[in-house]
């Protein structure tokens, strides 16, 4: 009885026909983090429909009593899933639901220029070009007393009616300013789609509330993907600097006519490149302490007075060149000083394209609650969900959630469409590693994807370690075989899917890596990969920064190794293994080749949905698993 009247609240704004009895468990708790001001972490795998059964509630707060719901995604594509759904609830329902679609200011820039510049170039650059009314769009939005013109009401006027994606409204705002004119927007809506950086950023956060018109406890906030949240935050609280910016900064005030401040910054590039050296003999990194940057410049200059001309001389920079090295070096030295057990200083260096090597100074943060925790507890409620979010109690530690509902839910997948099997005989653990065990390894890749008809995608936990085994198998496999790239752009990447999703009748094999492009973010919808392959375990390579982590982990919660190292990489894997099989008529083979998984530390991160079985004859295994849905390889 309490269940129906829960839904009739409700059903006028859900979207679909059909209520899963999986998003009624979903709204449920939602409803119960909303009304009780509190975090709701939610272990949703695929198929939940956890995106929808998230929204209803939320939007219904916000349309009855006020509350503004910030959705933040790190994923273009999840963007259009939200607009998607929440056109299809003003639809369903009539109800006036108001959206705005935001990405960062840079990429929604009319300038051309803006395009090529770095981030915090642009910020600085756009920011000059507005106090001192040099922007023609910006012009054009705003009349002398900040008040929105008539051109930029007509343009509002035109967007208004509508729930439209970022792109399609840019389009609109070909005069005006078109971060300007969503700002203004998202001021009346009730959902704002939006980046991790917007609410996360440690200086950001407080001026996009002002500029939003909102008050945080008036926040619903919800989180997709919340599994990368803690490693997303700990980046935007982490700073570096290289000796070539150093060079480049030089070179850059010596064509200002900046005599004094290049001869000031060859000093200290001279210092920084023979410590560096000399400090990095026979190693790749060791621990610094914040001495050994400040050192080198109080040597030349006062440390304040430093960055105030390295910034002074950057705004000149950007205006004529648009980027500038030494407001990158300004910026850094800003937050170099920042002080606590929460980071760790590592100098580094790393082979560069052009030979030699690059000396890193960096300054690495070991714990994301330093904003998170502010922010999580002090929004009206929050939704912390993704499919790969366990164990719960880990996000809400480390995430620093101080009141929190957790839900943990199960596929809603038949459990026959998908097979993990365990290949145990072989391992990547590094003590192991050899010729042989990489033939092993190899032979049984070519088994499956030989035995498996369509897509097959293979994950691995190095490009190194992609491209040894790739050698081996790459004239045994009846596949063709596309191979991931480091550092592809949107463009490649684009490009790579668009051609596994063209050869899934007759077949292919990707050869890609953990945590990279392809491995999660990733929808293949449509028997687009009818397997997944994790070769190995994804575990980071053991470095000072990994090995701080564990550290401050164990030193906080006495969950070091768990929280700092084998969980991240584990959730890492499960988000790969479940490529394969993304909607209730798919049947997907998951195979994870290593011995390890079955190991009581890592088997116990990995959903129990997935019932892992041992693999006692591989070939039986999938062919019969695939011989009543017409996958059946051509060496079945």
């Amino acid at each position: 009885m309490m269940r129906k009247s829960f839904m009739r609240k409700y059903e006028n704004l859900f979207p679909h026909k059909v209520i899963r009895p999986a998003q009624v468990d979903f709204m449920e708790k939602a409803d119960e983090a909303i009304k009780g001001e509190k975090c709701l972490i939610a272990h949703a795998p695929t198929g939940i429909g956890k995106t929808c059964a998230a929204l209803v509630p939320a939007v219904y707060e916000s349309v009855e009593n006020g509350k503004k719901v910030i959705f933040l995604t790190s994923r273009h594509a999840q963007h259009k899933i939200v607009i998607e759904t929440l056109r299809d609830m003003k639809k369903k329902s009539g109800v006036d639901i108001k959206v705005t679609d935001l990405i960062g200011r840079k990429w929604l820039c009319n300038l051309p220029e803006s395009e090529t510049m770095y981030s915090a170039d642009f910020r600085e650059y756009c920011s000059v070009l507005r106090k001192e009314k040099r922007c023609e769009f910006h012009n054009r939005t705003y009349s002398d007393t900040m008040a929105p013109t008539d051109l930029a009401m007509k343009v509002m006027e035109e967007i208004d009616g509508a729930i439209m994606h970022s792109e399609d409204a840019k389009a609109l705002c070909t005069n005006v300013c078109p971060y300007a004119i969503f700002l203004e927007r998202a001021r009346k809506s009730n959902v704002i789609i939006a980046d991790y950086f917007h609410m996360f950023h440690p200086t950001m956060y407080k001026a996009f509330l002002a500029k939003i018109g909102a008050k945080l406890e008036d926040i619903i906030l919800i989180v997709d993907e919340a599994h990368n949240l803690p490693m997303r935050v700990r980046s935007l609280l982490s700073i570096q600097l290289s000796d070539r910016q150093v060079s480049g900064a030089v070179k850059e005030a010596n064509e200002m006519g900046e005599n004094e401040i290049a001869k000031d910054l060859e000093f200290v590039y001279r210092k920084l490149s023979d410590k560096a050296r000399k400090r990095l003999e026979g190693c790749d990194e060791k621990v610094i302490d914040i001495g050994d940057v400040c050192g080198a410049i109080e040597e030349t200059s006062d440390y304040g007075f430093f960055v105030e001309e390295l910034e002074r001389v950057a705004k000149i920079v950007r205006a004529e060149k648009k980027r500038s090295y030494l407001g990158g070096i300004a910026s850094f030295l800003d937050r170099w000083k920042e002080k606590g057990k929460e980071y760790v200083r590592i100098l580094k260096k790393v082979p560069s394209k052009r030979g030699g090597y690059i000396y890193l100074y960096t300054h690495e943060c070991l714990d994301p609650s330093i904003a998170t925790r502010s922010i999580l507890n002090g929004v009206h409620s929050s939704i912390l969900m993704s499919g790969t979010l366990l164990p719960l109690e880990m996000y809400k530690n480390v995430l620093g959630v101080d009141e929190s509902i957790e839900l943990s839910m199960d596929s809603p997948f038949p459990k026959s469409n998908k097979l993990s099997l365990v290949i145990r005989d072989v391992t990547t653990k590094y003590s192991m590693r050899s010729k042989k065990e990489s033939v092993k390894i190899a032979n049984y890749l070519v088994q499956i994807i030989n035995y498996t008809k369509g897509n097959v995608g293979v994950f691995f936990p190095s490009y190194f370690m992609r491209d040894e085994i790739y050698d081996i198998v790459a004239g045994s496999i009846d596949k063709q075989v596309l191979l991931e790239r480091q550092n592809m752009n949107k463009e490649e990447k684009y490009g790579l899917l668009g051609e596994f999703v063209r050869l899934k009748d007759v077949g292919a094999v990707l050869f890609a890596v953990v945590g990279a492009n392809f491995s999660e973010g990733v929808s293949y919808d449509g028997r687009i990969m009818n397997a997944s392959v994790l070769v190995g375990l994804p575990l980071q390579r053991p470095d000072i920064l990994s090995e701080s982590l564990i550290s401050y982990y164990d030193e906080k919660f006495r969950k070091g190794w768990e929280y700092g190292y084998v969980n991240p990489s584990m959730n890492r894997a499960v988000q790969a293994a479940g490529r394969c099989i993304r909607s209730e008529k798919e049947r997907g083979l998951i195979v994870f080749m290593d011995g390890r998984y079955l190991w009581s530390n890592y088997k116990k991160v990995i959903p129990k949905d997935y019932d892992l079985v041992v693999s006692q004859d591989l070939k039986k295994e999938i062919c019969d698993f695939f011989v009543d849905k017409g996958l059946l390889g051509g060496y079945c």
